[in-house]
């Protein structure tokens, strides 16, 4: 099995999005949208007296999977376009996405799922986090969250070795000796005696910036990305 092939067997999940008692919220929602937009799902708008003021709903038909607070998910957002850096309050709307095909050109949503994912690591505190970024130095970036990882935590990288992470830094790195990796962006967390707590994300450039792709937290597809991944053929580039 390679990366097309799990791309192929994920199917996106059409869920709705539904904005309740939000009249006077319309730049929060415009921003919601504007992020949510990418993936598979349906928008809708409404009041209802039996709902709170101002929340988002993500909803897989008749199933609440997520409520939040309308603001608290445009504030999140906001911070990651101005300071690429979320507050430590994740909003529930984006667990709610998992396996919803998305098709966008904003690479920093891209980065956005990446640290859902990578903060997990930090917080359970071991494991194998593993990432291919195409080339190394989109890499270079994310250099002081994974140093201040906690040493259990085994950290590999793969793609072409335009940067090196520094020798001190215990993360491996490895160029994989095929191209065929060159138009995906993965990030899978595994490892932990805490298999619940597994996911992955995986996403293929189809033209330069623009990406087709999921999050997961089934243990199966994060299982399948790991095998893919050992299986490549590579060169490991750091001592």
């Amino acid at each position: 099995m390679v990366f097309t092939d799990i791309l192929g067997r994920v199917e996106g999940r059409r869920r709705t999005l539904v904005f309740y008692n939000a009249e006077d919220l319309s730049e929060e929602i415009d921003r919601i949208v504007e992020y949510v937009g990418a993936h598979d799902v349906d928008i809708s708008y409404t009041t209802d007296a039996g709902m709170p003021d101002s929340v988002v709903v993500v909803r897989d038909g008749h199933r609440t999977l997520s409520v939040d607070k309308i603001e608290a998910v445009y504030e999140y957002l906001v911070a990651w376009e101005s300071e690429m850096a979320g507050s430590d309050q994740l909003p529930s709307l984006f667990a709610a996405l998992d396996e919803t095909v998305f098709r966008s050109k904003n690479k920093r949503q891209l980065v956005l799922a990446s640290r859902l994912i990578e903060n997990r690591a930090a917080t359970i505190g071991d494991g194998h986090l593993s990432a291919g970024f195409q080339q190394l130095s989109r890499a270079r970036a994310q250099l002081p969250f994974y140093q201040n990882l906690p040493p259990t935590v085994t950290i590999s990288l793969y793609g072409t070795p335009d940067w090196t992470p520094p020798a001190d830094s215990s993360i491996e790195a490895y160029e994989p000796a095929f191209e065929d990796h060159d138009d995906y962006w993965w990030v899978i967390y595994d490892g932990t005696d805490q298999p619940q707590h597994h996911a992955a994300l995986l996403a293929e450039e189809h033209n330069p910036g623009e990406y087709t792709g999921f999050w997961t937290y089934r243990r199966s597809i994060v299982e399948a990305l790991r095998r893919v991944v050992d299986s490549l053929d590579v060169r490991r580039v750091t001592k």
